[in-house]
Order: structure tokens, then sequence, then C-alpha cells
């Protein structure tokens, strides 16, 4: 009797038929309906192309203003990822994180435009960084180089 009640918990559950209910009509043909078959998964092509993974890590490299000198402070991300760097007092930086071919570096500076560099190999050009159309640096005394106005706004720097 628990054979039997268990049997029927489990049928009513999990809306299972016994294969001698099912009728031969309920079952579509394989013939009947071949234009009206949809398919049920659509798994992506394992053999497409990934990107390769660039063997050069650490990548090092140098920011530069339009003047030659190194820039303090610039941010670089690389796209796609959570990989932020800072560059030095000398402008310089490292990346440390595995690097893959065809992504995008986004270097900027308070007061310089963006630039995107792509990463297609491991050796990067010289990053020099053009200042920003509306952005007015300090030209003497002991800040040189500091922003002072950007976007048409007071930097107030002391």
């Amino acid at each position: 009797m628990r054979l039997f009640l268990l049997a029927w918990a489990v049928i009513t559950v999990c809306g299972v038929r016994p294969a001698l209910a099912q009728s031969a009509d309920s079952r579509p043909s394989a013939a009947g309906n071949a234009p009206e078959r949809i398919a049920l998964s659509n798994r992506p092509d394992r053999s497409a192309a990934r990107p390769a993974r660039l063997m050069c890590a650490p990548i090092t490299g140098q920011v530069f203003d339009p003047n030659g000198q190194p820039l303090v402070g610039a941010t670089l991300l690389i796209k796609g990822t959570h990989q932020t760097y800072v560059t030095d007092a000398l402008g310089r930086f490292q990346l440390s994180d595995p690097v893959y071919e065809g992504q995008i570096l986004d270097v900027e500076a308070a007061g310089y435009t963006l630039q995107h560099v792509a990463l297609d190999d491991c050796t990067l050009p010289r990053l020099v960084l053009a200042p920003a159309p509306d952005a007015r640096f300090r030209k003497h005394g002991k800040k040189a180089g500091q922003v002072m106005r950007l976007n048409h706004r007071s930097t107030n720097l002391k």
C-alpha cells in the first residue's frame, strides 16, 4: 500500500504519466512536423577564435605631455576589465595582469584628452597626451604644469 501511495505522489507531483497511458496519436510524427521543429538550445561554437594572450607580462611604458615632461597621476584602464593603473612620479606604469590581443588601453589625465591604444603586441607606442581644449595650466612658478581651469571652472589648487 505504501508503495502505491508513493508512486501516486510521484506521478501527481512530477506530472509523470506511464507509457501505456499515452496514446499513439498524442505523439507527433517525425515526418509530419519537420518544418515546425524548433531548436531547443543554441550552443556557441567552441571552435570560435579566442583572443590570444600576450606572453610579455609585465608590459611597461611611460606617459608624457606635449612638452616631453612625464605625466604624474595619469590613469590607465584596460577596457572590459577592472584593471586600473596610475603613473608614478616619472610617468611610468607597469601592466602586471595578463593582457590579451585586441584589448584597448584607455589613457587619460586631468586636463588632457583621452587616448585609446590597441594592445596588439608587446610594445607600446610613445604615449603623449594632448591637452584638452578648455584646460588651462600654470606656466611659471613652483606649481608649473598643474591644471588651473578645467571645463570653465577653477580647480582651486593651493
